[in-house]
Order: structure tokens, then C-alpha cells, then sequence
């Protein structure tokens, strides 16, 4: 009698476990997506091995994501009226025309009116493509005073810049010859700036500029201070302005930089990630 209490105790106890087992792995299959559709979970490390790119939400633009806060907005192009469109079309290619001197930032803005095929491509991007920096690159002519901004090869905004503040608007060659430097150079950093609000900083000198550079000192070109053959120079970049006037005007005030409008600085912060391309041009 003994024994089969104790046989029916243990089957009951067994009884429990089990069902408690397969209470779990119902819960588990809930709380798991994967499980109710059918498709296995997959790790980090398998996605990176696959080169899956996780997909950005398809109701948020990227666009969306470089919104500056309420102090400090940001003016996107809109479209002309359709009934003004052969006078803008005219206007723009006039404007086009004319990319020199104090023309420049009313030209870009011409320009801009309506969307570009960059800005159309960027608002129509839905994964993360957007963050990469191969999906961006920059070209500054300097005598023309503009910068303009490329996404996947397409044009994504044009903008009125100033620079260097050398007569000579020649490369830059050492440090302090308040010149902007010229070749293909890469963002390496950004960071906020208490007197140009954000500093992008490029990788001046590259190995070019360094080349040129020990070739001047051999020549006896490079000046000497204190005793000492003057520097290359660094801290090359992009940034704002605290004087809008001057930039307005189209004065070459910096020492070497590039400056743009604070609400262009406060898109190209947003817009253009460490690792992309900037070719400077004459």
C-alpha cells in the first residue's frame, strides 16, 4: 500500500513538471516574433557575416533625423509655382552663369529652389545608407565661393563659402600664410565650437601637403621664426562664422578654414559623418 503511494505521489509531482515545461516554451514562442512567423532569430554576429544592414523605420525620412532644435532652424528648399516655372528654370541658368564674386550665394540659392536630384534621393532612402560616409562627398571651388554637397553621386545642396584671407589665394604652404589649403581631404572629426558653433576638421597636411611642404623647406621658401623653420600648419576645417557680415559680403577672412552660414554648419554637422570626402579646388 506504501509503495503505491508513493508511486502515485511521484507520478503527480512528474505530471506537474511537465506541464509546467510546456507552459514555458508556450510563453517563450509569444514573446519570441521570431517564433510565431516562423523565422528563426538571428544573432549580431551572423547578420554581420550575411552583411545584412538593418533597415531604418519606413514611416521616419532620414531627413527627418537632422531637424536642429527650435533655436536654430533649418530653411529646406521648396518648389517654384508651377506657373513661375520657365522663369525660374531661366533664372536659375542665368544664375548658373554668373558663380563668381558676390553673385555666389544668390546664385546657390537660385539654384535651389527646388528640390535637387540629391535631396530627392536622400528623402527616399530608407536604410541606413544614409550614415555612411562613402554616401557623401564635397567640392569647394574657392574662387568661386561655393560648396556643394553630393549624395550618391547626385547633387544634394549648393552654398556660399569664404576663406582664406592671403591676397594670394594660392595652396596652402606653411603655417600662418593664412591661405586655404587645395586637394582631396577627408572629415575626421566634428565638434561643437563656441565662437563658429561646429568645426569639421580635415586631415591638413595629408601626405601631399607634406611632400610639398619638405620640398619648400629644401628650397629655403619656408620663413624662418625665432630660429626655427615655421610649421605646416593643421586644424584645417569647416565651420561657421561669428561675423555674418563678412560672410555676407563675401570677404576671405579666414586664417586658412572654410566658412559657411550658421544654419549651413548646422545642416553639415547633421549631414555629413566623419570619414567623408572633401576635394578643395582653386
Amino acid at each position: 500500500m506504501l509503495v503505491v503511494e508513493k508511486s502515485t505521489s511521484f507520478f503527480s509531482v512528474a505530471l506537474a513538471a511537465i506541464f509546467m515545461l510546456l507552459l514555458g516554451c508556450a510563453s517563450l514562442a509569444v514573446a519570441d516574433p521570431s517564433a510565431v512567423d516562423g523565422t528563426p532569430p538571428i544573432t549580431g554576429g551572423e547578420a554581420e557575416k550575411q552583411n545584412i544592414v538593418p533597415q531604418a523605420p519606413s514611416q521616419i525620412l532620414p531627413h527627418e533625423a537632422y531637424v536642429p532644435p527650435p533655436d536654430t532652424p533649418v530653411a529646406l528648399p521648396t518648389p517654384a509655382p508651377e506657373a513661375n516655372s520657365s522663369a525660374s528654370q531661366s533664372g536659375a541658368s542665368s544664375a548658373s552663369a554668373a558663380l563668381d564674386g558676390a553673385g555666389a550665394e544668390a546664385a546657390s540659392r537660385a539654384n535651389d529652389r527646388e528640390p535637387t536630384p540629391g535631396l530627392l534621393l536622400f528623402k527616399r532612402t530608407r536604410d541606413l545608407s544614409f550614415a555612411d560616409p562613402l554616401s557623401w562627398s564635397v567640392m569647394v571651388y574657392k574662387s568661386r565661393h561655393i560648396l556643394v554637397v553630393y549624395y550618391k553621386g547626385r547633387r544634394y545642396q549648393t552654398y556660399h563659402a569664404v576663406f582664406g584671407r592671403n591676397l594670394d589665394d594660392g595652396e596652402k604652404e606653411y603655417e600662418g600664410d593664412r591661405r586655404t589649403p587645395e586637394g582631396v581631404y577627408t572629415i575626421i572629426e566634428t565638434h561643437r565650437s563656441r565662437r563658429w558653433r561646429w568645426f569639421l576638421t580635415l586631415n591638413y597636411p595629408n601626405l601631399v601637403d607634406r611632400l610639398r611642404y619638405y620640398e619648400l623647406v629644401d628650397s629655403d621658401v619656408i620663413p624662418i621664426h625665432n630660429g626655427h623653420v615655421v610649421g605646416v600648419g593643421g586644424r584645417i576645417g569647416i565651420h561657421g562664422t561669428d561675423d555674418p557680415v563678412l560672410n555676407h559680403g563675401n570677404v576671405n577672412w579666414t586664417t586658412g578654414c572654410i566658412s559657411v552660414d550658421n544654419d549651413v554648419i548646422d545642416q553639415l554637422h547633421r549631414l555629413l559623418p566623419v570619414g567623408t570626402i572633401v576635394i578643395i579646388k582653386p
